[in-house]
């Protein structure tokens, strides 16, 4: 009777695995869904729609991406964590995704237990920007200038858990300086603002700054890249100017549903290498202002898993109540 069952068991087990090996060859078989947590047209909405075009040619199928924005992402992240499983629905994230966890005490979705991690699209590299009417020249200038003027400089960032506001945070705390957050709706009422004078520093990607640095607005003091970066090369790194461990570069992801079958998984993560080895793809994230950077599956997870903790505790030391 025993052997009996171990038998229908074993059966059971591999017509399972036959499934999901013929649903992953199978797929995909109707359109995909993307979901974006930010504004059609932004960075985010960019970055989705180049991977989108790439790997809906691969399959010779349909990829819709949809823009949900609201609650610092999470109306975005609920949505597709209570999505059926099928590999249908994808997520595009950022810092918003590892950092809710220590934001918001009534999260009702989780970035580990309620996603499967497919892999990391780019690192888009911000750049610690002032108005050119703020008397610095380098981030040692900044910080001698706080110092000097306590709770008179600002810094504004486009959301409560965006890297510009927790990244900045990390850094106030690493120098030691008093500087009061200004929060923003979105870029395009912050920038001119800086540009004004009326907020005197702020982290801005390469794209939103460029316009700024070329009419003479806003100067750049520090790189948050890996590296010297190609898009202001001849600005010093974070780290070349005694902050390493400030030099924390946003980057973009896909991840879906947990309980999507691993097969369907693989398969959608290939499709990702793919377009991330392609010269085109490459050519149009780095125009975007992202810097083509893969990590598959249990790497991307890896990075998530890092910056979970790392929020986790920017937000403790810099005392954020969480909402």
């Amino acid at each position: 009777m025993l052997q009996r069952v171990s038998l229908i068991a074993g059966a059971c087990l591999a017509l399972l695995a036959m499934a999901g090996t013929v649903r992953a060859q199978d797929f995909p078989n109707r359109p995909i869904r993307i979901v974006i947590p930010y504004a059609p047209g932004s960075v985010a909405d960019v970055f989705a729609r180049i991977m989108a075009q790439d790997m809906q040619e691969q399959w010779k199928g349909t990829i819709v991406v949809e823009a949900k924005s609201g609650a610092n992402g999470s109306i975005a992240a609920e949505e597709v964590a209570r999505a059926t499983p099928d590999g249908y629905t994808w997520l595009l994230v950022t810092t918003f995704f590892t950092a809710s966890p220590a934001l918001n005490t009534q999260l009702r979705w989780d970035p580990v237990r309620d996603f499967v991690p497919v892999g990391q699209i780019c690192l888009a590299p911000n750049f610690f920007i002032v108005p050119t009417s703020l008397p610095v020249k380098t981030v040692a200038d900044y910080v001698a200038l706080a110092k000097a003027k306590p709770g008179t400089l600002n810094y504004s960032h486009p959301g409560k858990g965006s890297t510009g506001h927790l990244g900045f945070e990390l850094f106030k705390r690493l120098a030691g300086i008093d500087v009061t957050a200004i929060g923003y709706r979105g870029y395009p009422q912050m920038v001119p603002d800086i540009a004004s004078g009326l907020i005197t520093s702020s982290f801005l990607s390469a794209n939103q700054a460029l316009a700024q640095v070329q009419s003479g607005s806003i100067r750049i003091i520090g790189a948050i890249s890996d590296g010297r970066s190609k898009y202001f090369p001849d600005v010093p790194t974070m780290a070349e100017q005694g902050f390493a461990e400030a030099q924390v570069t946003p980057w973009f992801g896909f991840v879906v549903p947990a309980g999507t079958p691993q097969p369907v998984v693989e398969r959608i993560s290939a499709a990702l290498e793919t377009a991330l080895a392609s010269a085109e793809v490459r050519k149009k994230l780095d125009v975007a202002g992202c810097d083509a950077r893969s990590a598959p599956l249990k790497r991307f997870a890896d990075v998530i898993a890092a910056d979970v903790a790392l929020w986790a505790r920017v937000v403790k030391e810099a005392g954020i109540p969480p909402d």
